[in-house]
């Protein structure tokens, strides 16, 4: 018999990730939460082009010409009884027109696709549950051995990093989460700090989490960024630039522009929400000055560098932006943006 409950207790939830998760990093989350509502509660035509994220991954394994293997890793958004419930989940993942839209896209351009999955066989436990892991091949996913193909990337020291303590209007918008929403961000971060880091030990060269993707119906792709923040008194958002970084190095790989979408709020303690705003990458690059100030903390405890982006170059975000015409018009990088994002994403590295 399938059993009803398939989510974390928030409690639960709630100490699990405070291990592992910054409070810059958690406020993200909550970004991606509140989005990812905006777009369940809208009637706007983009509605079903906005899909589940993922982590990029590559094993610490370096050639002259960069690193040698990429994937994407989407992460199944609940718990599964067994081996058979996570099956049935499978099946439906490759029945969906998004996910093998997008899918196709990242294999075309040398990026592997993996979906894992996590099982907890009796009650819901985080720290003790399986995974298991299922490699996108000739329009199917494939059911792998134990662990792989993590388990042939290099071993090494590879721990999980520490969190912090979070601010108290950050937890309250975690405990005000419905419980389906909360345990697909945990199973999301469970499975890199607990599973990859933690069990696994494997040391990563440059982990990104993809927040969300675009998938336009016929096929084209935008990465997305989602962000809360308050503009500075002169009127400037402060964007971390190693996440520009690794937008820039995915963008680049598959040809594709992105978007950075900021949940704008104001500066009273209660950070009450004002509207959604975006940039594409491509606007990015060309109207930025690109001067580096120091940053916060970064995802993996570290200070970060920051660039301040001017508010003018947002325009406010709606779901019925993402029409064809726009997505035909804006999802790739044209080549006279290519040669400065190149150029850029060298230029980063030597901050970062």
């Amino acid at each position: 018999m399938t059993r009803p409950f398939k989510n974390c207790k928030k409690s639960d939830a709630l100490e699990y990730l405070q291990k592992f998760i910054t409070h810059n990093k958690a406020r993200g989350m909550t970004a991606e939460a509140a989005f990812d509502n905006y777009v369940q509660t809208s009637k706007g035509t983009g509605t079903n082009k906005i899909l589940d994220g993922c982590w990029l991954l590559s094993p610490n394994i370096k050639e002259s010409s960069g690193y040698l293997y990429r994937y994407a890793v989407f992460v199944l958004p609940k718990f599964f009884a067994d081996h058979n419930e996570l099956q049935i989940a499978i099946t439906e993942k490759e029945t969906d027109r998004g996910f093998q839209a997008l899918s196709t896209f990242l294999s075309q351009s040398g990026i592997g696709v993996i979906v894992s999955g996590g099982i907890s066989v009796d009650v819901v436990n985080i720290d003790k549950m399986a995974w298991q892991h299922f490699i996108y091949r000739h329009e199917k996913l494939q059911k792998t051995g134990e662990n792989e193909p993590f388990n042939k990337w290099p071993r090494g020291r590879g721990r999980a990093s520490k969190g912090n303590v979070w601010q108290e209007n950050v937890l309250d918008k975690f405990r005000t989460m419905i419980p389906e929403q909360l345990t697909k961000l945990t199973l999301r971060q469970a499975f890199f700090y607990g599973h990859i880091k933690k069990q696994l030990k494997i040391p990563l060269a440059d982990p990104y989490d993809v927040d969300a993707f675009v998938v336009s119906y016929t096929g084209s792709v935008m990465p997305v960024e989602i962000k809360e923040k308050s503009p500075t008194k002169k009127g400037y958002f402060g964007i971390d630039a190693g996440r520009i970084l690794m937008m820039l190095r995915l963008c680049l790989a598959t040809d594709s522009n992105a978007l950075y979408i900021i949940r704008e709020v104001d500066e009273s303690t209660e950070r009450k929400f004002v509207q959604w705003l975006f940039v594409t990458l491509s606007d990015m690059i060309m109207g930025s000055s690109w001067n580096l100030q120091a940053g916060g903390k970064g995802m993996g405890g570290g200070n970060t560098q920051t660039i301040m982006l001017s508010a003018s170059l947002f325009e406010t975000f709606e779901l019925n932006n993402l029409s064809e015409k726009w997505l035909s018009k804006h999802s790739g990088l044209q080549s006279s943006v290519k040669s400065v994002a190149k150029k850029l994403s060298h230029d980063l590295i030597q901050y970062l």
